[in-house]
């Protein structure tokens, strides 16, 4: 997928840009959405799993019933994976437990932090990265899922600052971590998280249906940028899709809700 970038926030600190996506260029990077979206890594790995007790075709019938994929993709989901997919292509991002393997219910959020992983380096290092993502059709810039305590600016302030949710999430990627090829990633940031706790990588990704506008993120960076630790880098990045764009992406009819 081509990124076309549409504005740059001028801020020296703090890396914030827009970025427009074309039609053409979602029809490209559909596959990979679709296929974050309906993990279909985890779900063969179920399928195999259960191979050898599926005796019949009617076994077989009840297994794809239980995995198959869910039809309508909610908004924020396919937001969520539209920013994944940026955050991998774009800035050598690792998000190895698939959030959506958490969902009870593919409706709604599993709370807590987004997406939680890693940022690896071309020269092999690795660090705590930690995304949150909006998704949004509000006409008016910013939306005002950009502000509030629950909002983008908040959430990454926290994280930022050290809270709760932060300890949260390593404690939640360690306990994805054990037994699984990606255990020395998760190590490796650790090691640096212990030496400096503010030594960690911030998203902020917000995914708009309407014309690009600087101030979606331009008044946050700012104001995210003050008392930015040295070694803590928090990027804002908002990508501009049309609707159409967004069913393509999604491979279905998307469900337009508020993103939570």
């Amino acid at each position: 997928m081509q990124w076309a970038e549409v504005y740059t926030v001028e801020v020296a600190t703090l890396p914030a840009a827009g970025y427009a996506v074309s039609d053409n260029d979602a029809a490209s990077a559909a596959p990979a959405i679709q296929e974050l979206l309906t993990d279909s890594k985890g779900i063969e790995e179920v399928r195999k799993s259960l191979e050898s007790i599926t005796r019949t075709e009617f076994d077989r019938a009840r297994l794809e019933e239980v995995l198959s994929p869910e039809s309508d993709p909610e908004e924020w989901r396919v937001g969520e994976a539209l920013a994944e997919y940026h955050l991998m292509s774009e800035h050598s991002c690792l998000f190895p437990w698939p959030s959506g393997r958490d969902l009870k219910n593919p409706g709604t959020s599993s709370g807590g932090v987004d997406l939680i992983g890693f940022e690896i380096t071309e020269s092999g290092e690795t660090a705590l990265a930690l995304a949150e993502v909006k998704t949004s059709q509000q006409e008016k810039s910013p939306p005002d899922l950009m502000s509030g305590r629950h909002g983008m600016q908040g959430q990454l302030e926290g994280l930022r600052d050290g809270d709760s949710r932060k300890l949260w999430a390593i404690k939640y990627l360690g306990m994805h971590a054990q037994g699984k090829e990606w255990f020395h990633h998760f190590q490796n940031s650790m090691i640096r998280y212990f030496a400096d706790p503010t030594d960690v990588r911030l998203y902020g990704t917000l995914i708009r249906t309407v014309n690009p506008n600087i101030a979606d993120l331009r008044a946050r960076a700012r104001s995210l940028a003050l008392d930015l630790p040295g070694k803590t880098k928090i990027v804002l990045t908002a990508i501009y899709v049309t609707p159409q764009g967004m069913e393509i992406l999604a491979g279905a009819q998307v469900a337009w809700e508020t993103s939570p």
